[in-house]
């Protein structure tokens, strides 16, 4: 005899999962229209109108996942340190000189951002000018944290292989420099590849 209550109970599991399957597709699919969106009109500019439009929902579809744009913001450039440290983790993992794991890590970091220029200038949204803006303490808060991770693997690996303190920050820095100068043009006046000078500068 069929045992019912498992039966049931099966059922009601399967149930779950494809609302659960459903509801994380929606919000992908929010936060990708988003991303466009942000790119396009930047965090001012854009709207929770303007976001349902590009993702094929009403504002109300969209409340239910994010409270407002600035969470949308938060989650798109919360979904990009999620991949930035991924390419990072395996930069690292498949050096095999300790001595050059952590220069390794900072040129993936590059070459994230430098092929995704639309996440690095979303990552920028804490500067209007040279003002800081943010998200709000407790947003800014976590994003810091996961940045924060990426750069501690750099760091861990940079000590590890007898670098100074300060070469994890001086790395960095040259490596946000360039990425900037590079996306706004400011290199052409010395006809040289950012990556190429990051390279230069991992070599000392």
């Amino acid at each position: 005899m069929p045992d019912l209550n498992n039966q049931e109970s099966t059922e009601v599991n399967a149930r779950e999962r494809r609302a659960d399957h459903l509801r994380e597709a929606r919000r992908s699919l929010i936060v990708n229209a988003a991303r466009d969106v942000f790119a396009k009109e930047g965090l001012d500019g854009a709207s929770m109108r303007s976001i349902a439009r590009a993702s094929g929902c009403t504002t109300g579809a969209i409340y239910p996942y994010f409270h407002g744009k600035e969470e949308l913001y938060y989650a798109v450039l919360q979904e990009a340190l999620k991949e930035l440290q991924l390419v990072v983790t395996d930069a690292i993992e498949n050096c095999s000189l300790i001595e050059e794991q952590a220069g390794a890590g900072v040129l993936a970091f590059f070459d994230f951002y430098n092929g995704r220029p639309d996440d690095l200038s979303l990552g920028l949204y804490v500067f209007g000018g040279l003002k800081r803006v943010g998200l709000g303490r407790d947003l800014d808060g976590v994003l810091n944290q996961q940045v924060g991770g990426v750069i501690d693997l750099i760091e861990d690996r940079a000590c590890a292989g007898g670098r100074p303190p300060e070469w994890t920050a001086g790395a960095i820095a040259h490596c946000m420099g360039l990425l900037v100068m590079g996306h706004t043009g400011r290199l052409s006046h010395w006809e040289y590849e950012g990556r190429y000078l990051l390279e230069q500068f991992l070599r000392r």
